[in-house]
């Protein structure tokens, strides 16, 4: 099964949301698509200042590399949107990372397939 993981930065949170809100409701969003295979959250150093963000890895069912790729994006799509209607912003934008592992390593994939 084809294993992906996506780093998402955690933004202004809403309204009488908690910290801890964000990682479950990405778990909840991506579990609805995908089996979530780790959850983890971090807060490396980008353009000079430390971002909080989650990092989801999950499977996705094969189907050929286009397919699968396809998949991994819609869920990704999914995820920024129930984070952002229910517990905080996805920002910024930059930090935003989907990639696919292979071979015990993990490579970004681009935002969406050339020509699609």
């Amino acid at each position: 099964m084809p294993s992906y993981r996506l780093h998402l930065p955690i933004g202004a949170l809403r309204e009488g949301a908690r910290p801890q809100d964000v990682l479950e409701q990405a778990v909840l969003a991506l579990g609805s698509l995908h089996a979530v295979e780790r959850k983890d959250v971090e807060a490396p150093l980008i353009g000079g200042r430390r971002i909080g963000r989650i990092v989801l890895r999950f499977g996705v069912e094969p189907g050929g590399r286009a397919a699968e790729d396809d998949a991994a994006r819609h869920a990704l799509a999914a995820v920024v949107e129930h984070l952002e209607e229910t517990v905080c912003e996805v920002a910024p934008a930059g930090a935003i990372v989907l990639s696919r592992g292979s071979g015990g390593r993990f490579r970004p994939i681009p935002p969406s397939r050339p020509g699609a």
